[in-house]
Parts: C-alpha cells; sequence; structure tokens
C-alpha cells in the first residue's frame, strides 16, 4: 500500500533488478507500505500514474468510472501529454 512515510525503499540496479530495503524494522504479519509517487514525479501526469500504478491517487471507484465517461485525460492522454 501507498504511505508518504513508507516502510521500504526501492530502487533498480544496474542489472535491472528491483532491491527492496526495510527503512525500520517490520514486525511479522504487519502491512508492508511503499510511496508510490516519489518528489521527482510529482508533476507526473495522473495518466501516467494510472497506467504506471494502476489506480489515480485520491480518486474511489465511483471518481475513476466518473473519469472514464467522461474521457478525462487521465486515461485518454492529450496529444501534447505524450
Amino acid at each position: 500500500n501507498h504511505d508518504n512515510d513508507p516502510s521500504i525503499t526501492y530502487k533498480t540496479n544496474e542489472e535491472g533488478v528491483v532491491e527492496v530495503k526495510a527503512r525500520r524494522e517490520i514486525s511479522t504479519g504487519e502491512e508492508i507500505y511503499n510511496r508510490y509517487r516519489e518528489e521527482e514525479e510529482m508533476n507526473m501526469p495522473y495518466h501516467r500514474f494510472f497506467t504506471r500504478f494502476g489506480f489515480v491517487p485520491g480518486s474511489t471507484t465511483d471518481d475513476v468510472m466518473a473519469l472514464l465517461a467522461d474521457k478525462s485525460s487521465v486515461f485518454f492522454a492529450k496529444r501534447k501529454e505524450i
């Protein structure tokens, strides 16, 4: 799950392998939190965020359905955004 104060960090190494490391002690059975949208990605258009992570930040299922029905740029990128 997403959290602005995640319990893990990750990076891709030179071989293309994703390395995941705990930022603190994580107890057995504790949910692990990741920060999906890093500071350098704060300007990432939501349509790219959706295709990368599979959800739209701050939106409910009803909101997403309305965005789809309205052909929102979250899902239907404008030519200049691609």
